[in-house]
């Protein structure tokens, strides 16, 4: 399996792997799922990213993770109770699978829709998707062996971006759009 800790070049088999994955949680998750969207940097068209599939499911019933989590690790994926985020349940893929992240989060709630909100503005804002890809290779070339120093070291500019989404979101009336799959 390719080291996906690197930032790559845009790779237009992202949104296929994406759409199969997506098709199989769909089917498993059914009505269950109100979203199932292709967030991060692998779902903006042309931006470099890590080669990570990030994939947010937006349900009603949050809490109740039992409605959900069977339902999910039969397409392959294990929830990792240990994710100090408590506004989203967790999941990745199986050991030895292809490097997948499932958010699962609650349907209209401000994590689901900043991420979306994140996502749409580098989508329509090529200038800016390419300043975030520049600023994650620098991080990457600095913080190659240390994670939480890249994660971190993103932060400036991710809220840097997130100010010019929320002006830009008032400027057109901004609601996400249809679910992926």
């Amino acid at each position: 399996m390719e080291d996906q800790w690197i930032i790559s070049q845009y790779n237009s088999d992202w949104k296929a792997e994406f759409q199969r994955i997506g098709s199989h949680l769909r089917r498993s998750l059914g009505e269950l799922a109100i979203r199932i969207d292709h967030i991060g940097s692998t779902s903006v068209v042309g931006m470099d990213a890590k080669p990570i599939i990030d994939i947010q499911v937006s349900v009603i019933d949050f809490d109740d993770v039992s409605v959900y989590k069977t339902k999910i690790e039969q397409v392959g994926f294990v929830l990792r109770e240990m994710n100090p985020d408590k506004t989203k349940k967790y999941f990745r893929e199986m050991p030895g699978a292809r490097r997948t992240h499932v958010h699962v989060r609650r349907a209209g709630s401000f994590g689901e829709q900043m991420t979306l909100l994140f996502r749409d503005y580098l989508r329509t804002h090529p200038a800016d998707a390419i300043r975030y890809a520049r600023e994650k290779h620098r991080l990457m070339s600095m913080y190659k062996n240390e994670r939480p120093k890249y994660v971190e070291g993103k932060g400036p500019m991710v809220w840097n971006i997130l100010q010019k989404a929320h002006r830009w979101s008032q400027e057109i009336g901004w609601r996400p759009g249809k679910t992926d799959v």
